[in-house]
């Protein structure tokens, strides 16, 4: 008898074991574990763009030579400072002297011969007056007079074009600036920059640098909050310890792609009055988007989109309410921050349509009851981002207006007060991009570190 009654002591306890041990596999510990929460406080926003840039000139002029022949003197070298007029280099001038001291000659002929053209004029004019010489003779010594002085004319254009045929042997600096390039050495034959086919010689590249362009490669998720006239502050490798500062003048209307990543041409005016920048530098750029004072901030982490707000929220019900906990549990659903067995993992999901205002049923509910209605910004002002409201053990939806954001925060315009409490979310499309954000921005710390290094 007591051995039977200890056989069924036995299998009573086993029973007991194998029952504590399933209901603890069917209910997770996550379906205790409340979500954390935070207030919406006021505070300051600074929002920046970085990228890495490269210094060039913003008034870059390519020295050519209107004249050809062979150079035989250069007067600068590279790095060095010019003024507008120094010279450059001179050409061989030995054709183009004589050009212009034969149309000089030329000139000086056709004056004495206006000279003789108008005495002889004059004379004949008296004779005629008089009636001792015919109309004939006398139109012809008018006309062997303007003759003459056409012929001085067109020897002066002559004079004039040999005078600046051999102005063109030396070659002066069109600006002030620093010399980029010296591109021909003394001895070597040249091009006519103007009748050459190939367009004539480089003789050498000159540039101001008072003033340069850093042009910077942003990200395609970022472009979209650069304008025009944004300040900007440049940090050169070169200089790691100087700040240059600059603006925005001009955002390239098509993106590149490079390794599958998509970037736009940002182009920065900066002043460099000290001429420390120099072309082809490496520098890294951060773009001011926005420097907010006392504003409503959010964690962007309790930001979600509409269908996630509906999701979230129904998972909230499961973990509040002890009725949905137990329909879930006796129907195997899934809790909230558990696995979903059904997809494999848990499934990320967000960007539901645009004014859209559909509902989340918790598991277990019925479809037509319960369903969590979105509340709207006042005046009916649609947006696709919200939040989750806590108010004491209730949550409700709150659709916002956000402004700009941080990796951290992000403004809050309108929908929200301040010391509300809002609930951080199991995951969200906005704690997505802000973790794909830091991953962007170490990879290319981490990318210029390799390019300094080697």
């Amino acid at each position: 008898m007591k051995k039977w009654i200890l056989a069924a002591a036995g299998i009573v306890l086993l029973l007991l074991i194998w029952f504590l041990t399933c209901s603890d596999k069917k209910a997770p510990a996550a379906m205790t574990t409340l979500p954390q929460t935070d207030k919406v406080m006021r505070g300051d926003l600074r929002v920046e763009v970085s990228a890495s840039g490269v210094v060039e000139p913003i008034n870059k002029v390519e020295i050519k030579s209107k004249a050809s022949g062979q150079i035989v003197e250069m007067q600068v070298e590279e790095s060095d400072p010019v003024l507008r007029g120094d010279l450059i280099a001179r050409l061989d001038q030995l054709d183009t002297r004589n050009s212009y001291n034969t149309a000089k000659a030329d000139l000086e002929v056709a004056e004495a011969n206006v000279k003789q053209k108008q005495s002889d004029f004059d004379r004949k004019a008296e004779l005629y007056e008089k009636g001792l010489l015919s109309a004939a003779d006398f139109d012809n010594a008018k006309l062997a007079l303007v003759e003459a002085k056409a012929q001085v004319v067109r020897s002066r254009i002559n004079l004039d074009n040999a005078d600046i045929k051999l102005k063109e042997t030396i070659v002066r600096s069109p600006i002030d600036g620093v010399v980029l390039t010296k591109d021909v050495e003394v001895g070597q034959i040249i091009a006519s920059g103007i009748s050459s086919v190939s367009g004539g010689t480089l003789i050498a590249t000159v540039a101001n640098m008072q003033r340069v362009y850093v042009k910077a490669d942003v990200d395609e998720v970022d472009i979209g909050v650069i304008q025009p006239g944004m300040p900007s502050t440049v940090v050169a490798d070169a200089y790691p310890d100087k700040v240059f500062n600059g603006k925005v003048i001009r955002i390239a209307a098509q993106g590149k792609v490079v390794s599958n990543v998509t970037t736009f041409e940002v182009t920065i005016e900066v002043e460099n009055p000290e001429s420390k920048l120099k072309a082809g530098m490496n520098t890294s750029v951060d773009i001011l988007v926005a420097d907010k004072r006392d504003v409503l901030l959010v964690p962007n982490e309790a930001l979600m989109s509409r269908k996630e707000l509906q999701q979230e929220l129904a998972k909230l019900k499961l973990l509040t309410d002890p009725t949905a906990k137990a329909n879930s549990v006796a129907q195997g659903t899934p809790m909230a921050g558990g696995p979903d067995r059904r997809g494999g993992g848990m499934r990320r999901e967000g960007g539901g349509r645009p004014g859209a205002t559909g509902s989340a049923t918790a598991a277990g509910a019925d479809p037509g009851k319960g369903q969590p209605q979105i509340e709207h910004i006042g005046g009916g002002e649609e947006t696709r981002r919200g939040v989750i409201l806590q108010k004491g053990q209730e949550y409700e939806i709150r659709l916002v207006k956000t402004g700009v954001s941080s990796l951290d925060h992000t403004e809050v315009l309108a929908g929200l007060a301040e010391n509300d409490q809002v609930v951080y979310t199991f995951y969200s499309r906005a704690t997505e991009a802000s973790t794909q954000m830091r991953e962007r921005m170490t990879a290319m710390q981490s990318q210029r570190s390799g390019f300094r290094s080697n």
